[in-house]
């Protein structure tokens, strides 16, 4: 029986990986880098101190990859402010379908907790969820399942009664590792077949997990 579902955030409910993709070729553009794709996939689903160590990695200790990762959000930041937060297909019917039937909903993203809790302020869902962990509160990164264990402990369920709802490589892991319930929402980043093999579902909107809810009989009542 699930009685809570925990949400990625970035590529699961908002678009923003394709976003913060384009924002970063952007600065690398001004700063003369080649951010690669492949450094970008790399970079999703984990945490900020690991981003900075792929970066770091990637450009040598002479990069000044604050300065490169604030000029990334001030891109991002106006693309937002006069778009709005790009939100995914069906997130909305979604979370209206899981308060009706009185299932927990919480928010488990590797971004830090200043961006995200914004992000979902703006885009008008933040007083929809149970509860939160960012990247910056917790000491794992995804893959590790620790954001996922922390999240199922704030919504007072075990993790077996959670379905985890996730588009990357390291969440679908992290999902896999915690041992619940896990479907696979494709976005942009590149997912290999045997890790995809091991989820419950894959999905191809989050408007689908409904049915997907209904057909297992999985609502808390």
């Amino acid at each position: 029986m699930i009685k809570g579902v925990i949400f990625d955030m970035d590529g699961t409910m908002f678009d923003t990986e394709r976003l913060s993709s384009y924002c970063w070729k952007r600065t690398g553009e001004n700063l003369g880098i080649n951010v690669t794709d492949e450094l970008m996939n790399d970079c999703r689903g984990k945490n900020p101190a690991v981003i900075r160590r792929l970066y770091m990695e990637a450009f040598g200790e002479t990069f000044n990859y604050d300065a490169a990762r604030a000029a990334k959000h001030v891109i991002f930041n106006e693309i937002i402010a006069g778009d709005g937060v790009p939100v995914k297909k069906g997130l909305e019917e979604l979370l209206g379908y899981l308060e009706k039937q009185e299932i927990k909903k919480a928010v488990a993203t590797s971004t830090e907790k200043k961006r995200a809790s914004k992000l979902l302020q703006d885009a008008g869902v933040y007083d929809k969820m149970d509860a939160f962990i960012y990247g910056d509160e917790i000491k794992e990164s995804k893959p590790d399942p620790e954001i996922f264990r922390v999240a199922a402990e704030k919504i007072g369920c075990k993790p077996e009664e959670c379905l985890v709802l996730e588009d990357s490589e390291a969440g679908l892991r992290a999902g896999i590792a915690l041992g619940g319930a896990i479907i696979y929402i494709p976005d942009i980043a590149i997912v290999p077949e045997q890790v995809t093999a091991k989820v419950t579902e894959t999905l191809a909107d989050l408007g689908k997990v409904i049915g997907w809810l209904e057909a297992h009989r999985c609502n808390a009542k």
